[in-house]
Parts: C-alpha cells; structure tokens; sequence
C-alpha cells in the first residue's frame, strides 16, 4: 500500500508542478462559471414573464411550476459533463505519454512494483487532479444553495453521476495514454473515444431492435441523465464502473507488456 501511496503522491506532483492543470482547472472554471451564470439569468428572465403573465391572468399558482433543478441545475451538470471531453483528455495525456517521452517508464517499469501497482497508484493520482473538476462544479452549486433553494436529492446524485463520469474517463484517458509516448496523440486519442460516446446513440431513432438497444446502451449522456433527475440506477452506476475497469484493464495489460519487453 505504501508504494501505491507513493505513486499517487509522485503523479499529483507531476501534474500539479506543470502549468498544464492549472490551465485546465481555469478554464474549466471560467466555462462553468459562464454555463452557471447564464442559465441562472435565464431562469430570472422566465421567471419574470411568468410573474407577469400570472398577475395578467390572476393566477399566481403558475408560478409554482417553474422549477429550479429542472431550469438551472439540469442544465449545469449537462453542460459540465460536455466540458469533461474537452478537459478530461488534457489531464490524462501526461499520465504515461510523458513517461515514454522522457524514458522514465524503464525506471518505473525495473522498480520493485507491479503492473496493477503502477496503474492503481497513477490512476488515483489523475483521479485526484480530475476530481478537481468535479470540485468546480460542486462551488457552482454552493452559490445555488446559498441563494436559492433547489430540491438537494437531485443535486446530490448529480454530483455522484459527475464523480462517475470522472472517474470512468480519467480510466479510459489513462489507458489511451499507455498506448503511446505522444501527449498530444493520448489527447487526440482520448478526446474521439469520449465524443464517440457522447453521439454513439444518434443514429438510434431511425434503428430498431438489438442495434438500436446497443447504441442506447453505449451512450454516456444516457446513462448520466437520471442521475441528474435524482435517480440512480444500478445499470447507469455499472455501466460508469465498467468504463473505468476497462480502462483500466486495458492500462494494465499496455504497462504488463511493456515491462515484458523492457530489458
């Protein structure tokens, strides 16, 4: 355990020691906030024509359909999760990329670690760096609470669906980074598998039958809709923890290898 301790702590310090992570928590931060702040200006705007609409028609129980979650909140997390594709793939390029880049893999690789060590330590150390994201949206929400008064279950599974959206993407991010030893290919790389779950579902209307159930059943923003409506399910929950043990099945299996063939 202790060496796996000391992986993660050498990956944070790899990542936090470059300006790339702090370019991305930034921006990351600067688009949430944007996403945050203009759909709460829109629920004002709604809010004050209905207000208006209600006081013309005498009826003010119109009011109490507009709904918070489902206006503003629904809406972050939705958009925060399309800004993981952007930004997920950037902090996981680095992960081993960097390491063949340098020739640090072959000191990484003779050390008195396993394969499954290697890959849990640096794992949990990008798991870390990513985490960080979900942190941002997390502040957004603060604000929400402290202001408003948004229902909290659906803000709490949000929150879980974000956490494992993050976690299934750091994976599949790092495996796609022990493939090669260019950052920008693991970024490139990463960034396609990601948008290739996100859309893979498209087509599924104009098909039918175990074609249209695959295409379903592949899709990320499918499965992380009902944690943003407050429903967790255990086939969305699987469906995220399957996309990580692949990665990092996959991760193992790259790292494994190489160090068969390391001298």
């Amino acid at each position: 355990m202790s060496r796996v301790l000391a992986l993660v702590s050498r990956e944070i310090r790899s990542q936090i020691y470059q300006p790339v992570a702090w370019i991305v928590w930034t921006l990351f931060l600067l688009l949430a906030g944007w996403f945050f702040f203009s759909l709460v200006y829109q629920f004002i705007v709604v809010v004050d024509n209905a207000s208006a609409y209600a006081e013309m028609m005498q009826n003010k129980e119109m009011l109490d359909r507009l709904n918070l979650n489902e206006l503003v909140v629904n809406g972050l997390f939705g958009n925060i999760l399309l800004l993981f594709v952007f930004f997920v793939p950037v902090l996981t390029m680095r992960a081993f990329a960097e390491e063949r880049k340098q020739g640090t893999d072959e000191l990484l690789l003779t050390a008195p670690v396993s394969a499954g060590e290697v890959v849990l330590g640096k794992y949990l150390g990008l798991l870390a760096i990513s985490g960080a994201l979900v942190l941002g949206a997390v502040f957004y929400v603060g604000v929400l609470l402290h202001y408003g008064d948004p229902e909290k279950g659906p803000i709490a599974t949000g929150v879980l669906g974000l956490t494992l959206a993050a976690a299934a993407m750091t994976a599949l991010g790092f495996a796609v980074s022990t493939l090669t030893k260019s950052q920008v290919v693991a970024a490139v790389g990463s960034f396609v598998l990601f948008l290739l779950l996100f859309v893979v579902d498209w087509p599924a209307e104009s098909t039918e039958g175990v074609v249209r159930t695959t295409l379903k059943a592949l899709s990320l923003p499918g499965h992380f809709q009902g944690f943003a409506k407050g429903a967790v399910s255990s086939v969305d929950v699987a469906y995220f923890v399957s996309l990580a043990a692949l990665g990092l099945f996959v991760a193992r299996t790259t790292i494994a290898s190489q160090r068969w063939r390391t001298p």
